[in-house]
């Protein structure tokens, strides 16, 4: 191999353990060196050296002698990026609207990125919009997320949920949560009604949850959902509020 070759693959590999790292210390609490080298299977001074240059940058800090997490560097990123995605900036007037209409409702458009959930938008009324949530949350009990996977082949889906378990867990907080990422599937699967996703007393005994897919050209496949109460809101209603608000947001993004 060449003298140049080995060094854009030598740069790529850095590149690739910088992003691995930082995503890491997002999800993670402050860890030395050492435990990220462990965690992902790097050499403990290539860790180190590469911790060192994402501190330079701004991206990295250390809380204490030996630790290291995520700096503000990190945040002024994502918080600039937001303006560039369609999926964030389009639909607001839209999201917002309905929120403001239906004051009753917690009105969420999300997507599944590499099998983590992101609330591309979130509104409520009397809150403050909240755009680009992402990570963190298990997808077994997300309606946004189910309902994703519902149209994705069998494997593919099961394999996303065994991933979040993994992750996350696997909480029950009612019965009618299944047991296993096979019986989840399946459980979404037999609750669609007109192309909807709806899930009653699923996370609470009074919760009501719904999502519809929204296709965007040239944007990844998200859902609009709507979360309220049953005894406030009734299936048909929140049915008819998702068909509209599709049309809407479709609209919107063009």
């Amino acid at each position: 191999m060449k003298a140049g070759s080995q060094t854009k693959d030598s740069n790529s590999k850095a590149l690739t353990h910088g992003l691995e790292i930082l995503r890491l210390l997002v999800e993670s609490t402050p860890m030395t060196s050492t435990d990220v080298a462990a965690r992902l299977g790097l050499h403990q001074s290539t860790a180190s050296r590469i911790l060192k240059t994402l501190a330079a940058a701004g991206y990295v800090r250390k809380p204490t002698y030996q630790s290291f997490t995520v700096d503000y560097g990190v945040m002024t990123l994502g918080g600039r990026a937001l303006a560039n995605f369609p999926l964030t900036s389009k639909p607001r007037t839209k999201i917002v609207e309905i929120a403001a209409r239906y004051p009753d409702l917690l009105v969420t458009l999300s997507t599944l990125w590499r099998n983590e959930l992101i609330y591309l938008l979130r509104a409520q009324s009397g809150h403050e919009v909240i755009a680009g949530l992402a990570g963190g949350y298990p997808l077994h009990l997300s309606v946004v997320a189910l309902r994703l996977m519902v149209d994705m082949p069998e494997k593919e889906a099961i394999a996303i949920l065994n991933a979040s378990r993994l992750r996350y867990g696997w909480t029950r907080p009612t019965p009618r949560v299944p047991e296993t990422p096979a019986e989840c599937l399946k459980n979404a699967r037999s609750h669609l009604q007109h192309d909807c996703l709806v899930l009653s007393g699923y996370q609470t005994e009074d919760g009501l949850s719904l999502s519809i897919p929204i296709a965007a050209k040239g944007e990844p496949l998200c859902a609009l959902a709507l979360t309220g109460v049953t005894g406030v809101r009734s299936i048909d209603s929140g049915l008819l509020i998702l068909q509209e608000g599709r049309r809407a947001i479709e609209t919107a993004l063009g």
